[in-house]
């Protein structure tokens, strides 16, 4: 079981799709990604990609975030995340997109403040995302790439203007913090 760990939706509790494959964050790392993004959410405009249950949108929204977009190309994750959103009462604050990620990314006019990407783990071909992430991402923005230890988080980031500013490792996740 997973929950909202603060803000106006504390404790509300989050459904997990039934999606092969899929983990959620756990809250350990959750808080950690919060206690390092402090006030940045605040207001925030935030982007949950490879949303599978909208953790960590759901997360922003109730910790003060303006809206957030939430994007997965899986029919059982977008039917939690909306049931989330709903639970949570963040229906005016959020939207969802039934969508492959690089592709929303490619074609999106939006820009953000944050961007979440939890992509599977076993999934390492994150190149041309990476490259149109930096396009989205507002200037002081920060994008939050949680991956396993197969993936080489700099050679993403090659020939792009994205720093990594901060890597923690819990477990078998590694959480890189991104900035512009």
């Amino acid at each position: 079981m997973i929950r909202i760990t603060s803000g106006t939706a504390k404790n509300k509790k989050l459904i997990v799709p039934d999606v092969p494959g899929i983990r959620a964050v756990q809250e350990v790392v959750k808080l950690a990604i919060f206690s390092i993004l402090g006030e940045k959410v605040d207001d925030a405009m935030v982007l949950d990609l490879f949303a599978g249950s909208g953790n960590l949108g759901l997360e922003a929204l109730s910790r003060g975030a303006q809206w957030c977009d939430f994007v997965d190309d899986n029919y059982n994750a977008r039917q939690a995340i909306t049931k989330n959103i709903k639970s949570c009462g963040f229906e005016d604050k959020s939207e969802v997109f039934f969508s492959d990620a690089v592709k929303y990314v490619a074609n999106t006019d939006k820009k953000y403040t944050i961007i979440f990407a939890d992509p599977f783990y076993d999934d390492l071909s994150h190149k041309f995302l990476m490259k149109n992430l930096e396009e989205i991402l507002n200037p002081g923005g920060t994008i939050i790439f949680l991956h396993g230890d197969k993936l080489k988080i700099e050679k993403l980031t090659e020939g792009t203007n994205l720093k990594i500013i901060d890597e923690r490792k819990y477990g078998k996740s590694i959480l890189n913090f991104i900035s512009s």
